[in-house]
């Protein structure tokens, strides 16, 4: 049997092989990729280029089709041509997507990656910003498109009995009742995904990244997905402040609390998600905690 250590070893081997065979054929002569991050996508920088390759490793074996990474080079390109902070498409090759060797792939400019802490005022500002541009972004997203697809995930995992029948209720009723909630709410294009990690502090100073869960929700979504860690584990409140001081506008604080309890419901699918496929690294207290919270709500 093929453990899933091996299987994530072999996703990550074939994700090389086929960024630097797409990158090779649109003309791009580099050295070596190099690792820069494996989580839910992997990414490379081909050295010594100034080009790195996103692979949709995990997420790709659960989205068909490679809509999701067109959606986000289109809204990188749209972010960017208004002058926007985040991480652009690369300019030396197409930035694609690319679907090779059944995985499904872009690539965008390197940036170097400070070790010193970003303004994290400034990181909010620039998601407003952000947010004040994506207004006027004329394609067609996914409504609520994180929420939904993890309802769908639940209910796969329901089926194949992952969960007691207490979690397993309460979670289908909080999956529910957050799409019931936020549906009544304002809706604009959204980043989908802001939480630290994806803002770095870089050569080019702080920018914002990773646009492919981009959908139609309200803003309190994204700030909800910076607040609940903070909430559920009661870490970074003093940097979560920050951000938000940074954002600097008024947004609903009912809306906002009824947004990280749906955070925090997508936040453990795909902790389990990454749970399956990266057992190296061990989710369970992140898992078992935010259960204990969503029960507590």
């Amino acid at each position: 049997m093929v453990s899933s250590v091996d299987s994530a070893e072999s996703r990550l081997q074939l994700a090389v092989q086929a960024a630097s065979e797409v990158a090779r054929s649109q003309g791009l002569s580099f050295d070596r990729p190099v690792l820069i991050q494996d989580v839910s996508n992997a990414i490379f920088r081909l050295e010594p280029t100034e080009v790195v390759a996103r692979v949709a490793t995990t997420t790709g074996t659960l989205r068909p089709g490679d809509r999701w990474f067109v959606r986000e080079v289109a809204i990188a390109r749209y972010l960017t041509a208004a002058g926007a902070s985040i991480i652009p498409v690369s300019d030396a090759i197409d930035p694609g997507p690319y679907s090779h060797l059944g995985l499904v792939m872009s690539f965008w400019q390197y940036v170097e990656v400070l070790p010193m802490a970003g303004d994290l005022r400034q990181a909010g500002q620039r998601l407003r910003h952000c947010h004040e541009i994506l207004k006027g972004f004329p394609e067609i997203l996914p409504v609520l498109g994180l929420l939904t697809e993890a309802q769908e995930v639940l209910n796969q995992w329901i089926e194949a009995s992952r969960f007691t029948l207490k979690d397993a209720e309460m979670l289908v009723q909080v999956g529910a009742r957050s799409v019931d909630r936020l549906l009544q709410m304002p809706h604009q294009a959204i980043h989908g995904d802001p939480h630290l990690g994806n803002v770095l502090n870089t050569n080019l100073g702080v920018l914002w990244t990773d646009w492919e869960d981009a959908f139609m929700g309200p803003i309190e979504w994204d700030l909800a997905s910076m607040i609940a860690p903070s909430r559920v584990f009661g870490v970074d409140c003093d940097r979560i402040d920050l951000v938000l001081q940074g954002y600097g506008i008024d947004f609903d604080p009912v809306f906002l609390d009824q947004c990280v309890e749906a955070r925090t419901f997508v936040a453990l699918i795909w902790a389990m998600i990454l749970q399956d496929q990266h057992p190296s690294v061990d989710r369970s207290h992140r898992i078992d905690r935010r259960l204990e919270w969503l029960h507590q709500v």
